[in-house]
């Protein structure tokens, strides 16, 4: 799921951009800030290297001190802070901070360059130490002046920098990635205005995608609108087609069945049987022709209530002699507001078979029953015929299966809505109904 998500695979880029700048960024920040830090500390200890120079003096070829460093850090004993004054290897004098210690072996400085470097003290204590050699008038020996401070206060302050940064680098991350998860969520959301657009053609809404979108995505909208236009217009060709080619089929059909029955003997009764084989294959195939046709186009939806109130009236007329002139009742119940997926023709001819077949073996009673389960439209079409036993409900789906040849009919209508049914992704079934007859199920998905 997440390699096919635009939008995660977007702000994850972006996430994982936005971490790896900020760390190599913040580490850049932290190492230039010590590197100033140390510098800094550095300047201020060659300030205090100038100024014992400056208290430095030959006497009688001895090195020495016409007067002492006055600043109090050095003055506290073993507080980091030393000072030393060495000629010829020997320790001259030294602050009073180091009181009866001396610094630890040392790197001999360059003559007239200050030299820094980290050392340890006394106590193992980590020193930041300035060194610098010298040439004193009368003295042929380079005289070494160190001053020392401890490298705690460098690192306090970096610790310190560090924090302060590592907090608005986290709030300015935290920042960013808002920003990014904004900039796509807004960014991808004419797709997902295209998706909900595709979605109200599948659901039956409207059949073009409508409305305002950016220009870089327009021009993807026009072209599923022309597809969506090329895609019905081939569909409607095609079953016009199928439908032409049926009804041309029949009128020579019909023609040779009426010279068939014209005629006697067994060729006529041949003639006869091929033409009514024919005949039914051409219903049967240009049902098929004419759903197939129909699952291509997006948007297809019938409302059952409309179609199944249109057929209540229809076959209330066509039966209305039946039982002395009472005719047969057709109840409808909770079929409005049911919408299944499919052409209106579709359904209607399902629908039409399923209650004509009712209408026709039922003694006066007909329900048609609808209710949604799940994904599902289930329509119960009920009488209080005669029924049909159960061992034999099977056989009456298999096509031009007929369990009483004396009753008018092609014996197709089951069969015909059961492969349509399936065809629309549904099911047909068969039971007893409450009303004593048979109760027909025919299942549709949902629009």
């Amino acid at each position: 799921m997440l390699g096919r998500s635009v939008s995660l695979r977007l702000i994850l880029i972006s996430v994982a951009w936005i971490v790896a700048t900020l760390a190599v960024g913040g580490w850049v920040l932290s190492q230039h800030f010590r590197t100033h830090v140390e510098n800094s500390f550095d300047y201020g200890l060659e300030r205090h290297v100038e100024e014992l120079l400056s208290y430095t003096e030959v006497v009688d070829g001895k090195v020495g001190l016409s007067r002492r460093p006055t600043d109090p850090s050095y003055l506290r004993p073993l507080s980091g802070w030393y000072w030393e004054l060495t000629a010829d290897g020997v320790v001259i004098e030294r602050s009073r901070s180091l009181w009866d210690q001396v610094l630890p072996i040392k790197p001999i400085p360059n003559r007239g360059q200050a030299t820094s470097f980290f050392m340890y003290g006394p106590r193992e204590e980590k020193l930041r130490v300035v060194a610098e050699a010298f040439t004193l008038p009368g003295y042929d020996k380079d005289v070494l002046i160190y001053f020392t401070g401890p490298a705690s206060v460098i690192d306090r302050a970096t610790e310190e920098f560090t924090e302060t940064l590592t907090t608005s680098l986290l709030l300015l991350g935290l920042g960013l990635m808002a920003a990014v998860v904004l900039q796509v969520i807004l960014g991808l959301r004419p797709l997902k205005l295209v998706r909900q657009k595709l979605g109200a053609i599948h659901a039956g809404e409207t059949e073009r995608m409508t409305g305002v979108f950016p220009s870089e995505v327009e021009p993807l909208v026009n072209d599923l609108n022309k597809l969506l236009d090329h895609n019905a217009e081939v569909i409607e060709r095609a079953r016009t087609h199928a439908g032409n080619l049926a009804h041309a089929l029949k009128t020579p059909l019909a023609v040779l069945g009426n010279e068939a029955d014209g005629m006697e003997g067994q060729c006529a009764a041949t003639l006869r049987e091929q033409v009514s084989t024919m005949n039914d294959l051409v219903t049967r195939h240009l049902a098929r022709a004419r759903a197939a046709g129909g699952l291509g186009v997006p948007g297809l939806k019938a409302d059952v209530g409309e179609i199944a109130s249109g057929l209540k009236r229809t076959l209330q007329r066509i039966y209305q002699r039946k039982n002395d002139g009472a005719g047969v009742s057709i109840a409808l119940v909770n079929v409005r507001e049911h919408y299944v997926v499919g052409d209106r023709q579709d359904v209607e001819e399902m629908l039409g078979n399923l209650l004509d077949n009712a209408c026709k073996w039922a003694a006066s009673r007909v329900r048609v029953t609808g209710a949604r389960e799940g994904r599902e439209i289930v329509l119960s079409i009920d009488d209080d015929g005669p029924g049909i036993p159960a061992d034999l409900r099977d056989d009456v789906l298999k096509r031009g299966k007929r369990l009483d040849e004396a009753t008018p009919g092609s014996g197709l209508g089951l069969n015909i809505v059961h492969e349509l049914a399936e065809l629309y992704h549904g099911s047909l079934s068969l039971d007893e109904s409450d009303l004593g007859g048979l109760s027909v199920r025919l299942r549709l998905p949902a629009a």
